[in-house]
């Protein structure tokens, strides 16, 4: 009703939560993906060279000194791009500015997010700004655009590295709420006011159940002995395992069995949650994955699904 006011209310976060409006900006050198096995944590940099970053065609390594790690790739087709799958929450680009260059598209997971004109008047490896992303995983693409600057004499395209920033899972990024419009007073007509006897009841709202930290492990065997157990050098190891949501199938948290068939994830959420894993077809709902805690699984093969059959 007009006139009415309902005061907003907090609703608390678990002990221990972190939260950030955006990412921190990276302080350069970040680590070097290629030298760090995953999980990681904070601002990492995946050079060009990485094996994660897919070329479309051939892009030609330069070494340079002032590149990141002292290299970059770049390619003189207009038209082509590279792709990288990650899981991250901060996305910064590094890339290659200079008088040949063209402009390329930053897409992430199917959306631009932005357009970057890559002509200067002097070689140089700037960084792009940070792009806030939800947690889980993503696809990036670079996209040549065929495009050029019109003082630019080429449509060179450049990638120095690209930089992903994952929080802990007790950080949450929540950026602050964007303003859309500004309310005005508009005045009421004296044929429109209404007398009551006591002020209106104030109906219950919902309040969204707040994050919480779920521990998950899952291990994979195949029981070459037949003894329904999981014994040493029986786990099977690099199968992909993913945690998503109920109903929306949106992946918060990926991993890959190590050599122990042994896998460890761990999410902050506030959703129903399932474990997934697509080689097998096999899927288990999360107990309790709205209030947190720890959650163990366990799937062990028959004797005749050997190793040699897993990719």
């Amino acid at each position: 009703m007009p006139g009415v006011y309902v005061a907003p209310t907090l609703t608390p976060f678990p002990f221990g939560i972190t939260l950030l409006p955006a990412p921190p900006q990276p302080i350069e050198p970040l680590p070097d993906a290629t030298r760090q096995p995953p999980p990681y944590e904070g601002w990492i940099s995946f050079e060009s060279d990485h094996p994660n970053v897919i070329y479309a065609t051939p892009w030609e390594a330069r070494q340079v000194v002032e590149a990141s790690q002292g290299q970059y790739h770049r390619t003189m087709d207009g038209a082509s791009s590279v792709s990288f799958a990650f899981e991250g929450e901060g996305l910064r680009i590094r890339y290659v500015a200079a008088r040949n260059m063209g402009i390329f598209q930053i897409v992430v997971d199917g959306v631009v997010i932005d357009t970057i004109d890559a002509y200067a008047l002097e070689l140089s490896y700037p960084g792009t700004q940070v792009y806030i992303l939800t947690r889980g995983a993503h696809w990036l693409e670079l996209r040549g655009t065929g495009q050029r600057n019109t003082a630019s004499e080429g449509q060179v395209i450049g990638l120095d590295a690209i930089q992903i920033y994952r929080g802990s899972a007790t950080t949450l990024i929540l950026p602050p709420p964007v303003d859309t419009s500004v309310p005005t007073m508009q005045p009421q007509p004296a044929a429109g006011i209404q007398l009551v006897a006591a002020p209106p009841t104030v109906q219950p709202t919902i309040t969204a159940l707040p994050p919480a930290v779920v521990n998950i492990s899952l291990v994979i065997a195949y029981d070459e002995n037949g003894n329904r157990a999981v014994d040493p050098a029986e786990g099977v190891s690099g199968i992909s395992v993913r945690v998503v949501e109920v109903g929306t199938n949106r992946v918060i948290s990926q991993a890959f069995t190590d050599s122990r068939g042994f896998a460890q994830l761990q999410v902050v959420t506030s959703a129903q949650a399932r474990l997934v894993v697509p080689y097998f077809s096999e899927v288990w709902d999360i107990p309790n994955s709205r209030r947190g805690g720890n959650v163990g699984f366990t799937l062990l093969l028959t004797p005749g699904n050997q190793p040699g059959l897993i990719p």
